[in-house]
Parts: structure tokens; sequence; C-alpha cells
């Protein structure tokens, strides 16, 4: 089933049953800043669906989909449209014309039904902004592009900004060597230099970023073992 007809199945049966580089906010009297919101919701078939949602000041979207506890577990899906906000409801409209609609409630957007209006249930429908937190991975840069393998899940980021580049430079080390590097910041989504593409990318919130060229995930791990 596709994830947009599962999603509508979920909301409609639980109505039924029951009677947006600096992060995107969205608050309740329209002022769209970028901002990011993430947060693991229901899902009919699966362990619950990984869902993380850009908001751009342009006036787009993109959202990523990852359904856990299946066989596609380590497979995203992803789409982008247009946002609009009418009130207090943002919706979301994809490229191929279908909605969704969420509530905006401080740093928070509540999922809605297929028709816009409230999910009466315990589950949770509530994505949460993404707040910068200390990240710790391997940084590579190589080919003017720059790329991030976190070193608690191992999945690799893509990574760019000039104090990044300058920073990973000064090691000394020659361009496609991974250096360690601890940074405060995030992780959100957005489009890939490939049309059609998406990236999950690093947010640098600071500018002072760590580096170690003699440090790596494995060392540092192993030093805390």
């Amino acid at each position: 089933m596709g994830k947009k007809l599962l999603f509508a199945a979920i909301a409609a049966g639980l109505f039924i049953m029951s009677g947006c580089q600096n992060n995107i906010g969205l608050s309740l009297d329209g002022k769209i800043v970028d901002q990011t919101y993430n947060s693991i919701l229901p899902c009919a078939d699966c362990s619950g669906i990984d869902t993380t949602i850009l908001v751009n000041q342009d006036g787009s979207y993109v959202m990523e989909q990852s359904y856990q506890g299946t066989s596609d577990d380590n497979r995203s899906f992803f789409e982008s449209g247009t946002w609009s906000l009418s009130k207090d409801k943002l919706t979301l409209t994809n490229s191929y014309g279908e909605k969704s609609y969420y509530l905006p409630r401080e740093d928070k957007l509540v999922m809605l039904d297929i028709d816009g209006n409230v999910i009466n249930s315990g589950l949770n429908y509530t994505l949460a902004k993404v707040q910068p937190k200390q990240l710790a991975g391997e940084f590579t840069y190589f080919a003017d592009a720059g790329t991030f393998k976190d070193c608690q899940s191992g999945r690799v980021y893509a990574a760019d900004g000039l104090v990044l580049e300058k920073g990973y430079f000064a090691t000394g080390v020659d361009g496609g060597t991974p250096v360690y590097l601890e940074v405060r910041g995030y992780y959100s989504i957005r489009p890939s230099m490939e049309d059609g593409q998406y990236d999950r990318a690093l947010v640098v919130t600071d500018n002072k970023p760590r580096f170690d060229r003699h440090g790596s995930c494995n060392s540092r791990r192993n030093s805390r073992s």
C-alpha cells in the first residue's frame, strides 16, 4: 500500500472509531522560519513510521518517511510540495495534489485526519521541532562536497559549509580522508544536487567544530569501554 494511502487509512479508521540552515519554525501567527519536525508516527502494519518534515521559507516542504520493523526498514520514501497556512491549520500539498493537514502547537506539529479534523486517539500523532545537540562522527571532504558519518547510527549525511571545510583542511589531511568531528547541530533533509532526489543533511548550529585527525568513531568508542 502506498504511504499516502496507508496514512489515510490509519487516520480515517481512528477518526471513525473515535467519533520550517537555522531551525524551521511555525507559529500560530503564521510566521515561518526554517525548522525541521520529527517523530515516530503510528503504522497499521509496522512498528511505526519515522517521519521528518522540513518546512521552508519559500513555501515548499520536504517529507521523509521510514517504515520501522519491515523489510523496508532501511529504506526511506520522500515527497515534496508546497505548504499553506489558513488560520491555525497547516496544509501540505504534494506533487500529486494530495493534501495532509497539521495543527501548529508551539514547537510541534499535530497531524490531523484526511479531512483536517483532530484525531482522537491515545496514539502519538505529534511531530516535535528537532533541537540542536552535540553530535560525533567522521567528516570527509572530497570533490567540493562534505559528508558526515554519525558514530552512533552509522548513517551518512550531506554536510557542507565553509566552517566545516576550513576546519577539515586545517588538520592537514588530504581530501577524502575521514577526520573525527564533534559539533553541535541536528539532522534534516534537503533536495539533492540530482534532480528529484533528496539527501539527509547535517545542519551545523555552532561555528567551532572540533576536529581530531587522530581520532575515529572506533577509537572513541573503545576509550569509553
